[in-house]
């Protein structure tokens, strides 16, 4: 580089001029400038001026306002976009509308519009897509770590093993922040197409939900809002015994069998709570039942649900079978395997139920069709809806409702009924005055 030509330059910018010898003339102080050291000081200022224009600053930022321009007879629009963790950004297209319904400043109006909807103008837009990207496998860890051990035993199985089946292989690294409905509806399609049951594919739904959730919870951030297009869940009534076929059952079972259908069909207990009873639950002298654990998979645990803790109350037939059947044992499991463990539950219905059903020529059921059984018996006794949500241990008649079924024989008598009321002579009087009124 020539001196003179850097000299000029810096005559240009600064109200000092250099002679042309290179001195300051205003302090007499001597400063030589030689090709090399010009040469330097111009590398150093383009390094700097390199460096600032290096990584991503909101305050040199003024606002973007697009780019609108004609395609055929639409309008579509870009703008640039921050996405966290990656350091280009994104440009996305968007179609404003057609040519014919909208002017091109009204396409800029309605580009502005989106823009400032997504608020790539503002800081804290930088300030997120600056941040470390949150992935999925770090929330799911972190929720396994600290929010899976304070829910039932049995979640505490089945929820990490549909989450390394399910739900990881396809979320994995994938920023939480860029997770959209598109995302979602097209992981669902993969669940589908591996053959996965509409029930199953909501159950894992809800497992991917309530961790991101949960997550956001932990941030001080509202819950996320998609909109999945899960698959049809089919209208199958849930399989329950009628009376009939519990008195049926109970009957033809043996032992301590015998004991516990009649307790299923009589109590509405759910398996697990069955199955974790103790002989010193049984306040056979005031006729109920203690239930305050349930055991799944053979780990003794809490109830269910917080509502799954309560006195259930047993009728006299129940107390005289219970009592016989106790033969004054105090202590220990009501019912239990040959070498002391808790039953279980598919054992039950493997190796008992389902054989004796067969046998007896009835539909086979879980024991879960005792519980509903149960519920169904009591409402079409009329029982008040809260007595039976309190013994059945639901937190909600809601849920009480789903567990409601009649028989065929019922929903006649039940309709006979109504016609004897508005065949009521009072009725038919009270309608005819009203009309010749």
């Amino acid at each position: 580089m020539n001196p003179a030509k850097f000299a000029g330059k810096e005559n240009a910018a600064s109200p000092q001029p250099l002679s042309s010898q290179g001195q300051q003339a205003s302090t007499g102080a001597s400063v030589t400038v030689t090709a090399g050291t010009a040469d330097a000081m111009v590398s150093a200022a383009t390094r700097i001026r390199q460096q600032r224009k290096v990584g991503r600053s909101m305050s040199k930022r003024s606002g973007q306002s697009g780019s609108v321009r004609l395609v055929g007879s639409k309008w579509y629009g870009r703008y640039w976009r921050d996405v966290p963790g990656k350091e280009t950004r994104e440009h996305p297209l968007v179609i404003l509308g057609e040519k014919s319904s909208m002017t091109k400043p009204e396409a800029r109006r309605k580009l502005m519009d989106i823009i400032e909807t997504e608020g790539v103008n503002k800081p804290q837009h930088l300030e997120r897509a600056l941040k470390p990207v949150v992935t999925f496998n770090s929330i799911a860890d972190a929720w396994e770590a600290k929010r899976l051990p304070l829910l039932h035993n049995s979640s505490k199985v089945i929820i990490p093993y549909r989450l390394r089946s399910h739900v990881r292989p396809f979320f994995a690294s994938m920023a939480i922040e860029g997770i959209r409905t598109g995302t979602v509806n097209d992981w669902i399609r993969t669940l589908t197409a591996k053959g996965l049951e509409p029930k199953t594919v909501h159950n894992v739904w809800k497992d991917f939900r309530a961790i991101v959730n949960w997550h956001r919870k932990q941030m001080d951030e509202p819950k996320v809002t998609w909109y999945p297009d899960l698959p049809a869940l089919p209208d199958e009534e849930q399989r329950w015994f009628t009376q009939a076929e519990i008195r049926q059952i109970v009957d033809a079972a043996t032992g301590q069998y015998k004991v516990l259908f009649h307790l299923a069909g009589y109590t509405g207990l759910r398996s697990g709570e069955l199955v974790g009873l103790r002989v010193e639950d049984l306040k056979l002298e005031d006729g109920v039942i203690e239930v305050r654990r349930a055991v799944w998979n053979g780990i003794e645990g809490d109830t269910k649900t917080k509502s799954g803790k309560r006195n259930v109350f047993i009728d006299s037939a129940t107390i005289q079978l219970l009592h016989t059947f106790l033969a004054g044992r105090q202590t220990g499991r009501l019912f239990q395997s040959r070498v002391g463990t808790p039953l279980e539950n598919r054992d039950i219905c493997r190796r008992v139920l389902t054989p004796l059903c067969e046998k007896l020529g009835i539909r086979p059921g879980g024991m879960h069709a005792f519980r509903h059984g149960r519920v169904s018996h009591m409402q079409a006794s009329m029982m008040p809806g809260d007595f039976v949500k309190n013994q059945i241990g639901h937190s909600s008649l809601r849920i009480t409702s789903n567990y409601t079924h009649f028989e065929h024989g019922q929903k006649r008598e039940m309709v006979e009924k109504l016609l004897s009321c508005t065949q009521s002579t009072d009725l038919y009087t009270i309608a005819n005055q009203a009309k010749a009124s």
